[in-house]
């Protein structure tokens, strides 16, 4: 009989991985192949990965009984089998064969270490969730002269059957009684801010200057490649109030966007804009004003470690 080395470790190295993942309960597809004449049938059979065989080797879910049932005899048989047979070619114990060991890998961003935290795009369920958890850590006195609208008021405006009752909700807020008003918007899957500063000023005043920051952490996006639809927006929130302000005054309202530090992947854009408003509401001056500006809106605004810190407590 040939014997295949490279074969018959690849095969203990199957065994040994199988009966990890197994005894772990990560198990999501047992693919089973049998040999009929000339045709070969495979059998798929899907597991609740929520399934804990170690601990409940007879009692399933009574949904996948079977096919559980079925999948842990046929790998129990198997394994016992094919340890039966390797343990009649190899004199010595197979659990003595040197592995690697599986490390944890850090991803690095010029020096900053990037610290665990959810990947996961934030809905706008649980921004609004952790935007108003936010909001509690600031005292009545300090949120005064801010307001913020929901996440999804801005979508729903682009929406034409929803813009008067959008408009509506917008009229409720009062948002010209506040110095400044976050707006945070989710628009093709990317979150930014934008934050409406004096806008109950009926004149231009130097101390006191009717602007809108927009604040994206991915340039790369183009951010004000939504500047029009903006500006169309803040035209109906006057035109709403009942406001004098024409479309021409409305128009030389600075729209500007500060250079603020960048996210490094595609999924971190929600976390930053609730960062962005808990410094905004930290550190924003009584009197916005062009003189100063960008202020403390600069790239080095915050850290990566900064951020997950917020984000880690926040999640809490």
């Amino acid at each position: 009989m040939v014997f295949h080395f490279r074969k018959c470790y690849k095969v203990i190295v199957d065994l040994r991985n199988q009966k990890r993942e197994t005894d772990s309960g990560r198990v999501r597809k047992f693919v089973y192949s049998r040999q009929k004449k000339t045709e070969t049938i495979r059998e798929v059979i899907e597991i609740d990965p929520e399934v804990d065989f170690a601990n409940q080797e007879g009692e399933f879910d009574s949904r996948h009984e079977t096919k559980i049932a079925y999948a842990h005899h046929k790998i129990k048989t198997e394994t016992v089998a094919l340890s039966k047979l390797l343990s009649s070619i190899f004199p010595f114990d197979l659990n003595s064969i040197p592995r690697r060991p599986r490390t944890k890998i850090k991803k690095k961003f010029k020096g900053n270490v990037a610290l665990t935290r959810s990947k996961e795009k934030l809905n706008s369920g649980v921004f609004d969730f952790y935007l108003a958890k936010v909001w509690r850590s600031f005292s009545e006195d300090r949120k005064r002269s801010f307001a913020y609208m929901d996440s999804l008021w801005f979508s729903l405006y682009r929406n034409a059957k929803c813009k008067d009752k959008v408009l509506s909700w917008i009229n409720k807020e009062q948002i010209f009684t506040k110095e400044y008003v976050f707006v945070p918007i989710v628009c093709w899957g990317h979150w930014s801010l934008l934050i409406f500063c004096h806008f109950g000023e009926n004149l231009p005043s130097f101390s006191r200057s009717r602007c809108m920051l927009l604040l994206d952490s991915l340039e790369m996006a183009d951010p004000r490649r939504i500047e029009p639809e903006i500006r169309r927006f803040v035209q109906d929130i006057y035109k709403a109030g009942d406001r004098p302000e024409t479309k021409r005054i409305i128009s030389q309202i600075p729209f500007l966007v500060p250079k603020v530090p960048q996210q490094k992947d595609d999924t971190d854009c929600g976390n930053f804009v609730l960062y962005f408003i808990k410094l905004f509401l930290e550190l924003a001056p009584d009197n916005f004003s062009m003189e100063g500006y960008p202020y403390f809106m600069k790239k080095d605004w915050f850290t990566l470690e900064e951020l997950d810190s917020f984000c880690e407590n926040t999640t809490r």
